[in-house]
């Protein structure tokens, strides 16, 4: 019986995209798992980046400061900033951080420690000298150069610079120091021209030719450490330059929150770089903070003897004045309220004038906008409002009284201001010559030991966790790219065609895939065999089984004709499913006939015993021999097998479209209770498309994780557009235990 061969309008399977709902942690897993080669090469490919990082990576080296800011150093007018000490006007820490990272701090530590001239050594084989310098150097010393390579430097040579200076024109350009014997050097220029000489300690000018002529520079080293021979490449860059890439390497940050301590730290290939910068940067920051504290006691001083004329020309005024009024109206005590109100008046004046003054001088030295300036407005707003409340008890005086306490109230006032004066001019002339700042270094830099990058475990656990991300994120790409079937019911949902059977991946049919070998003769490879024979309780095994019985219900209850096995590509198992379904068969008691019809890549040999020359199929079409004479016995009771022939066919597209092929499969059905077809695969030759037409079943095998979606979508569409129905589908290669379902394909009997 045949299936259907008319061309009726079938509708077309569309590929069945996967919603973003069943992208769930489970798929990812899946993927990881398919993938698992993929995922373990990429990781240890990080990891191994990682490792080889930490190889060629030049170590850097802290160094840490440690600076006090005192916040009890107040205003450089003394007891004039009394007032304001409660205001919160000093916050040292506001403005210590932006000073550190300033232009004027930066370059003089720049200048002291010649840190505008990167100094390198030349003459090291990278890597591999770095690596020797770093384990065979000892304590100040040099490493011995191995296998007599003395031509190189191997570890611990050290050349630093007192000064040197090039012209501008050659900014950027290297510069090489040679060390000579007897610590002595010589100076080449970017050309390779010698244009200086001398020894250590020893300052030498010299004359460079530039672009736009000779140009003058000079040069003196501190010290010099390295075996003849020895090159030093020398850079210098401009100051701007310098400031702006020392910053990148510089932090400054206080401790902790009001704690009045700031960290610097400094950042350097060479430690004891590091160290002479961040402890010269502490240096050049204390001598500016002690400039400036000496500039605001020199200009507070100006201001004050500005001041102290005219505040003793009106201690004098108030005093006659209250003298006159005591002797013209004979008054020598006051009432006990006066008093009071005199002793208020006299301190919110005093207070005012203090702040009036320490005021004047603020917007001196600040901007009117200045958070300090502002402060002391409002304060000296607030004294105000207060004197104006204590103005309208004195007028609710006696006028007698009223005349005596403003009298009284402007001497004392003007006493204790013109003392307070005094006292403070006099402190300022001492401070002025022994000025000291409010910051002061707690702990300087000492060169590190230890590097402080790259730290190897951080850079081993963070290639390990760089590894797995990496490697997860390229594995999901792959599968999303490939598009692979991993789930039957997405095979099924995809196609919308039944799934007759679901066969497990099977290690023992691996194992004896890979046990193939030569069998005594050059021309007879070792027959693979029948996983259904060698292990019947596999789970492939049961898979197939199941197929034999739903073949049944699927067949209306008939029994017998012919079936064929096909897939999209080659490599989905469809010859694995075949021979050992037509065995379980057998194992019935049915007597069937396995057609290997794949005259390209004939596969179905590799499961049996054949002789080296032997008829097949492609024999048969030809009209070579009879299909008697071409069926081979398969060592197994009722299961024999037609080959495609030892001499495949150079055109078997033609010989299956000839009409001897049906008349074959229809003498064969007639011998057999099923005939077993193996035919090529769909998507590459029209093969399985002609021998379908002649079958009464066609099954499509496809892989979990080697077929894609498109693949069995095209599969299904050029079967149906031929005319064919098929049947149903066998997912192979399916790995249970990966979706929580090793139960269902494992039960088996205890033994």
């Amino acid at each position: 019986m045949k299936s259907e061969s008319t061309l009726p309008s079938v509708p077309l399977v569309h590929v069945a995209h996967q919603d973003d709902d069943d992208v769930n942690l489970l798929t990812l897993w899946r993927n990881v798992q398919s993938y698992s080669r993929q995922f373990i090469g990429v990781m240890l490919g990080v990891v191994v980046l990682a490792l080889l990082y930490l190889v060629v990576a030049r170590p850097v080296y802290r160094a840490d400061v440690l600076i006090q800011v005192d916040e009890q150093q107040g205003s450089a007018l003394g007891a004039l900033s009394d007032v304001a000490s409660a205001l919160s006007l000093n916050k040292p820490i506001d403005g210590e951080l932006d000073i550190l990272n300033s232009r004027a701090v930066l370059e003089s530590a720049i200048r002291s420690t010649q840190a505008r001239t990167t100094v390198v050594v030349d003459n090291r084989i990278p890597v591999l000298g770095r690596l020797y310098g770093y384990y065979a150097t000892p304590p100040d010393g040099l490493a011995d150069p191995p296998f007599d390579l003395s031509g190189f430097a191997w570890g611990g040579e050290r050349l630093q610079l007192a000064e040197f200076d090039v012209p501008k024109a050659l900014y950027g350009d290297k510069f090489h120091v040679r060390v000579q014997p007897g610590d002595r050097w010589t100076l080449e220029d970017p050309d390779g021209l010698t244009v200086a000489r001398g020894a250590v300690h020893q300052s030498v000018a010299f004359t460079v030719q530039t672009a736009f002529g000779p140009g003058r520079g000079i040069i003196e080293i501190r010290t010099l450490r390295g075996r003849p021979g020895t090159s030093f490449k020398l850079v210098e860059q401009s100051m701007q330059d310098t400031v702006e890439e020392m910053r990148k390497h510089l932090k400054v940050e206080e401790t902790t929150k009001d704690s009045s301590m700031i960290q610097l730290v400094v950042k350097n290939r060479d430690p004891e770089m590091a160290a002479r910068f961040a402890n010269d940067l502490a240096r050049a920051y204390v001598a500016l903070n002690i400039r400036h504290r000496a500039e605001q006691s020199r200009l507070s001083l100006q201001f004050l003897n500005r001041k102290l004329p005219a505040f003793r020309e009106e201690l004098e005024r108030s005093e006659d004045r209250l003298n006159a009024y005591r002797i013209r109206t004979k008054t020598i005590d006051v009432e006990e309220q006066t008093e009071a109100l005199l002793t208020r008046a006299v301190d919110l004046i005093k207070q005012k004038t203090l702040v009036d003054l320490n005021l004047q001088a603020t917007r001196e030295q600040f901007r009117p906008g200045h958070p300090a300036v502002q402060t002391l407005q409002a304060q000296d707003a607030a004294l105000e409002a207060e004197l104006r409340d204590v103005e309208k008890q004195v007028q609710a005086l006696p006028s007698t009284q009223q005349d005596y306490l403003r009298l009284a109230r402007d001497v004392a006032v003007d006493t204790q201001l013109y003392t307070a004066l005094v006292a403070n001019a006099q402190q300022l002339e001492v401070a002025e010559a022994g000025t000291t700042g409010n910051v002061s270094v707690i702990d300087f830099a000492v060169p590190a030991d230890s590097m402080d990058w790259p730290k190897p475990l951080l850079v081993i656990v963070a290639g390990v966790l760089g590894g797995v991300v990496i490697a997860f994120t390229t594995v999901q790409v792959v599968a999303t790219m490939k598009d692979v079937l991993q789930d039957p019911l997405e095979v099924e949902r995809i196609v919308q065609v039944p799934i007759f059977a679901v066969v497990p991946a099977s290690t023992a049919e691996r194992q004896m895939v890979r046990k193939r070998r030569p069998a005594g003769s050059l021309d007879r490879l070792q027959a693979v065999g029948l996983l259904a024979d060698s292990d019947p309780s596999d789970p492939g095994v049961e898979a197939l089984r199941s197929l034999r019985t739903s073949l049944k219900f699927a067949l209306l209850g008939k029994e017998g004709g012919s079936i064929l096995f096909t897939g999209p590509t080659q490599g989905v198992g469809k010859t694995f499913v075949a021979v050992n379904f037509a065995y379980v068969l057998a194992m019935k008691g049915l007597r069937v006939l396995v057609i290997d019809a794949d005259m390209r890549r004939s596969g179905a040999k590799r499961y049996f015993s054949l002789p080296p020359r032997h008829k097949g199929l492609a024999h048969v079409l030809a009209g070579e021999t009879t299909l008697a004479g071409a069926i081979v016995g398969s060592g197994f009771d009722g299961l024999d097998l037609l080959p495609a022939g030892s001499e495949l066919p150079p055109n078997p597209g033609e010989l299956l479209e000839r009409h001897e092929f049906a008349e074959t499969l229809r003498e064969a059905e007639a011998r057999y209770d099923y005939v077993v077809i193996d035919s090529p695969p769909v998507l590459p030759v029209s093969d399985a498309l002609t021998i379908a037409q002649s079958c009464n079943a066609i099954f499509v095998v496809s892989r979990a994780e080697v077929t894609n979606r498109r693949q069995l979508v095209e599969t299904i569409n050029r079967l149906n557009q031929s005319g064919v129905k098929v049947k149903g589908q066998i997912f192979n290669g399916f790995h249970a235990t990966r979706y929580g379902l090793d139960y269902g394909y494992r039960y088996q009997n205890e033994t």
